[in-house]
This record gives C-alpha cells, structure tokens and sequence, in this order.
C-alpha cells in the first residue's frame, strides 16, 4: 500500500479532526434528529439534548486519545493508507464501546451491552461516516498537492539531522553552504536580498543533494553554486577565491585540490 501523506500526522490535520467531527454529531443530532437515536437518547425523559453533548465529550475524549497516539507512534507503525483506514474503523469502535458503556449505564442495564455497542456503531456510522471521506479525500488531495511541490526537481529540499524538512528553495537562489561546527548556513537570495538559514545536519550528509543540484565543492568547509561565480581571483600569495556575482557578498575560499573542477563550470 501507498504511504500515507504526511499531513494525516500532523497536528492541524488532527486539530481539525478534534474540533469538527464531535461538533457535527452534536449539531446533526439535534438539528435532524433521527427518529430511532431520539427514542435511544430521550430515555422517556426529555434528555436528548444532555445525552448528545455527553457522548459529543465521549467521542472528543476518545479521539484526542487517538489521534495524539497516532502522531507519536505513526513512525514505528510505518503508517500507509491501509493501517490508516483500520485506525479510523478502530476510533468508531472505541467510540460505539464507551458511548454504550454510558448509555447502557443510564438505563440501569435495561438493554444488553453488546447490543447497545451495535447500535451505536450503526448511528455513529451513519453520522460521522460522511465527514470522515470528506475529511480524508480533502487532505489526500492537499497531501498530493504537498508531494508535488515537494519533489519539484527544480526545488532543494533541505533537512536537519532528524530528516526534519527544514527549508525548501529553488537551487538557482542558493549562492553557496558554509559549514559551522555542527550547523551547516546556507546563503540563498530571497527577491533582491541574500538571507541565512542555520540548519543542523552535516556537510557529508549534503553531498548527495549538492551533486544533484549542481552545487560544487570549493573547499572544505565550503559548497557553491556556479552559476552565481562572477570570477576567479588568485592573490599574490597564490590564494584562490570565488567573487559572487551579487552585491557585498564575501568572497568565498577555493582550494587547489578543487580549482580544476570548478573552473571548467565556468
């Protein structure tokens, strides 16, 4: 099965859940009310209204349980759109469990437990189970969305040593990676204006993405783009550096070992 996009990990994603599918039951129930959950919920006394807030709690509890589980774990599950889909059919079961577990209770064991469990995951599915398509279709096309800007070839996705994405430019705006210690910099142009981006990670653990967008290695402690080099300068002291072709930028060390390399770019 296909992975899972991330946004179904994610705290909005999940915050929307939370917020929008208990409101719905409440507002459904009592807007519409279903004739065989009002004669459930009344329990001859008037109190559909105090019963369907009470299993709206049921289900906010039940949800925040299960959606703050699912973004801990989801990246020891591996999760894919199968697992997902039987981690949704779960939640509806824990909700028809406990939402009967109450109920059940009001009526002092009048009606037997299972058969109560049945008939709520019969109401719930019917109620909950046309936000949750929309829900997920609507965040599987914003995830498809996600995915092709994040894999546009034209675009370096940058991520920390946590494989984080941290920052996402296209590769002709970055002038060059400097590294610092356990950070890397990364000087790029936004507009008219040349910006730095501290990110945690590792010059070797770069190599492969520098290559692939065709930023070259100058010196140890240094990639750069060749496409913003305006010249190559070597001193009196025979030291080689790269002048950039934008504005009050430092001029940025070239190491023999590498001069050849870079110089046929030019």
């Amino acid at each position: 099965m296909s992975k899972l996009p991330t946004i179904f990990t994610s705290l909005r994603s999940n915050l929307s859940f939370l917020l929008v599918l208990p409101i719905f039951w409440l507002c459904f129930v009592l807007l519409y009310q279903p004739s065989r959950l009002v004669e459930l919920l009344n329990m001859g006394d008037s109190m559909l209204n105090f019963n369907t807030t009470i299993i709206m709690c049921i289900l906010l509890g039940v949800m925040m349980i299960s959606r703050t589980v699912l973004m801990a774990i989801h990246h020891t599950l591996q999760m894919n759109w199968f697992k997902f889909m039987l981690w949704e059919v779960a939640e509806l079961i824990a909700m028809s469990m406990f939402s009967s577990l109450y109920i059940t209770l009001m009526y002092h064991g009048e009606f037997n437990y299972f058969y109560m469990t049945g008939q709520c995951l019969y109401h719930l599915l019917l109620i909950l189970l046309f936000p949750y398509v929309i829900f997920d279709l609507a965040f599987a096309y914003v995830g498809v969305l996600e995915q092709d800007t994040i894999y546009d070839d034209s675009l370096m996705r940058f991520v920390d040593n946590t494989q984080k994405l941290k920052l996402m430019i296209a590769s002709s705006a970055v002038l060059y990676i400097e590294a610092d210690e356990n950070y890397v910099h990364v000087r790029y142009m936004e507009g008219d204006r040349s910006k730095d981006y501290p990110l945690r990670t590792s010059m070797k653990s770069l190599e492969e993405l520098m290559h692939k967008h065709g930023l070259i290695r100058c010196q140890r402690s240094y990639y750069i783009n060749p496409q913003h080099i305006k010249v190559l300068r070597r001193d009196k002291e025979g030291m080689i550096s790269a002048e950039l072709d934008v504005p009050n930028q430092k001029s940025i060390p070239v190491s023999p070992k590498y001069y050849d390399s870079l110089a046929k770019w030019l």
